[in-house]
């Protein structure tokens, strides 16, 4: 049977509102290998203590994600660091320490003030770029994932890029995010991965196409969707210039001094196909966007099945 990103590439369909929901992100640092669950089953980190910290993080509204570094043999003693990012609606913001051990970010977590999110702590990192290649999570991560990032290792400094955990999108790998803007891409090439490292290092949401752009994290799907086509509509723009808001199925943008409304909806091609590798086909959906200014066509993002099957190969 085909690979799960090899089957949705061929069908060519927008991966826009795919993006994993998460107003921050908390990003450990755990070397040697992970199980299927990361957090629970990584050599590296208790068990017990992984659940609690993912639990603990999930209900404030974020996300775990482990990391791996391949220039860096982390054993023993070696401080482990720790990356968090969050405040995506305001233009987002990353803060980076190191610990002793996990327990340490456990206890951090828990102190956090009465408001439950993390706030920004000393000096800001420049963007980084997390790739996932976890590949008992789903072979297409490591077989995508790995050789992207081996290609990026010239044109992104140790320490800003980073091998992490499962990501979600499977279908679209290689999956990455950037932080600190939250936005969480999809099929990248080399070419593609340094453009939007470049154009978040000064200050931009990288315009990635319905094919590359899943949207930000801390978005519902239909206002990702949105948002990353606007994205493509209107060109790269600074993360505060660049907001949304829902009516009905409708949803108002506002691009810098670009203005627009656009009907987001699901589609339902009538073709099945594994939404991860070893899994059984599903029905194939996706998100459209349709400009509903007077005359404004089809919207960019049309039904293509091509490479779906309808028998659910």
């Amino acid at each position: 049977m085909s690979r799960c990103s090899v089957l949705w590439a061929e069908a060519d369909l927008p991966a826009w509102g795919t993006a994993p929901r998460a107003d921050f992100w908390v990003c450990l640092e755990a070397p040697g290998p992970w199980g299927p669950k990361a957090a629970t089953s990584a050599r590296a980190l208790d068990h017990e203590l992984g659940a609690q910290l993912e639990d603990l993080v999930a209900g404030l509204g974020g996300r775990l994600l482990l990391l791996r570094q391949a220039r860096r043999n982390t054993v023993g003693d070696d401080p482990l660091t720790v990356l968090v990012s969050g405040g995506f609606g305001d233009g987002g913001w990353a803060t980076r320490f190191e610990v002793g051990s996990p327990e340490e970010v456990l206890t951090w977590v828990r102190d956090w003030d009465s408001a439950g999110r993390p706030e920004p702590s000393g000096p800001e990192p420049d963007p980084i770029l997390l790739v996932c290649s976890h590949a008992h999570r789903d072979r297409c991560c490591a077989i995508e994932g790995r050789p992207l990032l081996a290609a990026l290792e010239d044109d992104i400094e140790p320490g800003l890029l980073w091998e992490c955990s499962h990501l979600g999108g499977h279908r679209y790998a290689p999956t990455a995010l950037l932080l600190p803007t939250g936005q969480v891409l999809g099929r990248l090439t080399r070419s593609e991965a340094v453009a939007a490292y470049r154009d978040a290092g000064v200050g931009l949401l990288w315009p990635g196409g319905s094919r590359r752009d899943r949207g930000r994290s801390h978005l519902e799907p239909g206002r990702q969707a949105a948002e990353a086509w606007a994205l493509e509509r209107f060109g790269p723009v600074e993360p505060t210039d660049l907001s949304s808001s829902v009516d009905g199925d409708r949803v108002h943008l506002r691009h810098g001094d670009h203005r627009a409304t656009v009907r987001v909806t699901t589609v339902t091609t009538g073709g099945s196909a594994p939404l991860s590798c070893g899994k059984d086909p599903e029905p194939v959906t996706f998100h459209r966007v349709d400009d509903t200014a007077p005359g404004a066509g089809p919207g960019a993002a049309e039904e293509r099945v091509a490479g779906i099957s309808r028998s659910g190969r």
